[in-house]
């Protein structure tokens, strides 16, 4: 169970960068995570009160401190993007995000078995292919970390990393509090970065039915994941939902006519094949 709810929660990830990438190209990259995570955080007002979970203030600590490091980890991604390649940025990004929790969960005594953790291996290697885009050779050889945006992607690499381990750290009972605590802390932050830039509080017309969509997917996408890992390994569960970006490469390629490198193609059967590894254990 903790698979499917690992794999719905990339496919959320995924349709919510595609559609947040999207819309950044009309509107300030902070003014759509602002009024996304608005809309998000309406839904899920909406439906707590009809979600079994014991509150405490546990629970909105450890939610609050992982919307923290999320919030962080994507305004240094959006910061890398800008200012780097793809094909360094994400690469570095995406596996971070997925090692991270994997080294954790380890440490902390969780041991996948042998099928498993092959399958995580490979699963790793298709963040990379799946997080490649056209331009990675010419990347590779201007990389410096100056202005690459490679320290950038370090970071974001580990805020992620760390929302995945600090939402998996909620108590079990606690239901939807974790999500309403991470929302607090983003909101809040992404506020204070909306003031700093100036941006504009309020999107351009038009922009209204997709910032709906990119708030209920961000919040499925977290809400999968925090029920995958009180089903499953965080081990696990954070390599097959860090292969997020096989969807918003399929969703550039079909929508948006993006053509798929080599590399990408080969990601996804890796990752495939991986998930597939994973769930035989």
């Amino acid at each position: 169970m903790e698979i499917v709810l690992a794999l719905g929660s990339a496919l959320a990830y995924g349709i919510s960068d595609f559609t947040g990438g999207v819309l950044s190209k009309r509107a300030h990259v902070f003014t759509v995570i602002l009024v996304s995570q608005l809309v998000s955080s309406a839904f899920l007002l909406i439906a707590l009160p009809f979600w079994d979970g014991s509150f405490s203030w546990e629970a909105l600590q450890w939610g609050a401190a992982a919307g923290l490091a999320g919030m962080t980890g994507a305004a240094l991604l959006y910061r890398g993007l800008a200012i780097g390649r793809m094909g360094v940025v994400a690469p570095i990004t995406a596996v971070l995000a997925a090692a991270i929790p994997l080294a954790f969960a380890l440490a902390v005594g969780e041991r996948p078995g042998l099928t498993a953790l092959i399958g995580v291996v490979v699963g790793l290697i298709a963040v990379v292919l799946v997080s490649s885009s056209a331009d990675a050779a010419a990347a590779k050889t201007s990389a410096r970390f100056g202005g690459s945006g490679v320290a950038e992607a370090l970071g974001a690499g580990v805020g992620f990393g760390l929302f995945f381990i600090l939402l998996e750290r909620t108590p079990h009972e606690s239901g939807l509090w974790p999500l309403a605590g991470a929302r607090v802390s983003m909101i809040a932050l992404v506020v204070l970065l909306v003031a700093i830039a100036r941006a504009p509080a309020r999107p351009p017309a038009g922009m209204g039915g997709t910032l709906v969509l990119l708030g209920v997917t961000n919040l499925g996408a977290d809400l999968l994941f925090l029920l995958a890992t009180r089903t499953g390994l965080l081990s696990l569960v954070a390599v097959i939902t860090s292969l997020y970006p096989a969807a918003t490469v399929a969703l550039a390629r079909v929508v948006l006519d993006e053509r798929m490198v080599k590399q990408q193609l080969v990601g996804v059967v890796c990752a495939a094949f991986s998930v597939a590894l994973i769930a035989l254990r």
